[in-house]
């Protein structure tokens, strides 16, 4: 038996009301479910705007609407591994919510005010709860805290939790008999096992997870943090710049990588449709700091979207977070390389519309011009072994009209 005091917070300092006698707490073993960030066994899965999540989201019996979710982690919508997940959540449902496997230690109000302190152990409401203020949770490293619920829970804007004498986030447990309900711009902490809606107002944050044995997951711009997940690749940093003649440079580095394949980079121009735009292998095994870059030599005039696919060698992946840079050039192509010794590439996401090519050295002279042959697409790649070293303009006329021009130097 471990003695539990119940503390009021005044302005001053902490007063000990009493001495209470906490049992055992009997935390879940979520099984396929440790994973999951985020998660439903029945029901709907929507986001609006841009929601990051490090973990696993998905649905048992259920489909993603909305926009895209970054997810750190793998999606499981209703797959092998999401109705394995449906047996696993109500399983820690019914733990949490048994009163012989955690029977109540305290009681709480059905309106948590803020300045309450919670001491480790079973603290149980009867009916459906609202917080407002700071909810402090005072313990160590080693201490549970598991807080019972009987009917829907709303955290409002001027909520938070507090967590101080070392306790973690992975200890906390809130089981919660029905809606979950987190206020815009709020942080929640701790690992919610509810029945019914999980919904995050704009902006607020979670950093746990969030599993229902039935209800719908609404999100609009949120993060949210599985605590739990170990990943193959340890991210430490990943940006985007301009290059030359307009193409976009990645960089990014890693300090840990474990079974880690290769990094798939992808591309898009509205953060809904992404295309695979070239792979670069990965260390593997690694516990230094290590560099890794690349050029995407055709981006899109206006904005650009990257991210990186980190995928495993068992073909898991995760996603970084994403990276933008908008290009205001009017070019829509880039030569490659350049300087160029004998071949030259002229790179462009609309070789479709190209009608004509021309080399031009600097004293005017047209010295090749290849055009648009019936219905074939204008040749993309030229054998400039035979011009004489010097400096080119490329011009590239589109079926629009349009035209671009560059410098090459042929050496």
């Amino acid at each position: 038996m471990k003695t539990s005091f119940i503390h009021i917070l005044t302005v001053t300092s902490l007063t000990v009301l009493g001495v209470n006698f906490c049992s055992a707490q009997a935390v879940p073993n979520f099984g396929v479910a440790d994973r999951f960030a985020l998660y439903t066994a029945a029901g709907e899965f929507a986001n609006t705007g841009t929601t990051t999540v490090i973990g696993d989201i998905g649905t048992g019996v259920g489909v993603q609407t909305g926009d895209p979710v970054t997810v750190t982690g793998q999606t499981h919508f209703a797959d092998p591994t999401g109705v394995a997940a449906i047996a696993n959540v109500a399983a820690a449902y019914a733990l949490l919510a048994s009163p012989t496997s955690n029977p109540c230690d305290f009681s709480l109000s059905s309106t948590i005010t803020g300045g309450t302190v919670l001491e480790p152990g079973i603290h149980c409401s009867t009916a459906a709860t609202s917080m407002t203020g700071s909810l402090i949770l005072d313990g160590d490293a080693d201490a549970i805290f598991i807080i019972k619920i009987n009917g829907a829970f709303s955290f409002d804007g001027t909520s938070n939790i507090v967590l101080t004498g070392g306790t973690l986030a992975k200890n906390v447990y809130w089981q919660v008999g029905g809606a979950l309900n987190l206020a815009a711009d709020t942080d929640f902490i701790g690992t919610v096992v509810n029945d019914g809606a999980i919904s995050l107002a704009s902006g607020a944050s979670l950093t746990g997870r969030a599993l229902s044995v039935a209800g719908k997951v609404s999100l609009n711009n949120n993060t949210v943090s599985n605590a739990e997940v170990s990943l193959p690749v340890t991210l430490v940093s990943f940006e985007v710049k301009q290059g030359e003649n307009a193409s976009a440079m990645l960089n990014w580095a890693t300090t840990s990588e474990s079974n880690s394949d290769h990094f798939e980079i992808q591309r898009s121009q509205n953060g809904k449709a992404w295309i695979k735009i070239a792979s670069v292998l990965s260390s593997g095994e690694s516990k230094q700091l290590l560099t890794y870059s690349f050029t995407d030599l055709t981006p899109r005039a206006g904005n650009n979207l990257y991210r990186l696919k980190m995928v495993d060698k068992d073909q898991s992946f995760a996603f970084s977070r994403i990276r933008s840079i908008n290009l205001q050039s009017d070019n829509r192509t880039a030569l490659y390389p350049n300087p160029a010794i004998d071949h030259l590439k002229v790179l462009t996401s609309d070789l479709d519309k190209v009608e004509r090519v021309q080399f031009i050295d600097v004293a005017g002279k047209l010295i090749l011009d290849q055009k648009r042959s019936g219905s074939s697409n204008v040749i993309s790649e030229f054998n400039i072994n035979s011009f004489p070293a010097g400096l080119y303009i490329v011009k590239v006329t589109f079926a629009d009209g349009s035209v671009d021009g560059a410098k090459i130097v042929k050496k």
